[in-house]
């Protein structure tokens, strides 16, 4: 993956994480349990696919590696 694309993900999951974590204070407020619940694991999985995104852009994999002309 390239570069915009891991800045693009990673900005869609911390959106999706603050929207999760405030729909989940909005179903406590309302005492919606199942909502809340929902809400917490989807909240976990956005943090969670957070810190993936961190780590490609920290370490990014290189998949296509090219020989060097020496090695024959």
């Amino acid at each position: 993956m390239n570069e915009k694309s891991i800045n693009r993900n990673l900005a869609t999951s911390v959106i999706l994480c603050v929207l999760s974590l405030l729909l989940l204070a909005a179903a406590l407020v309302f005492n919606w349990v199942e909502i809340a619940i929902a809400m917490a694991i989807a909240a976990l999985l956005q943090a969670y696919l957070v810190c993936v995104w961190l780590g490609r852009k920290r370490h990014p994999r290189q998949h296509f590696r090219h020989k060097d002309s020496t090695e024959a």
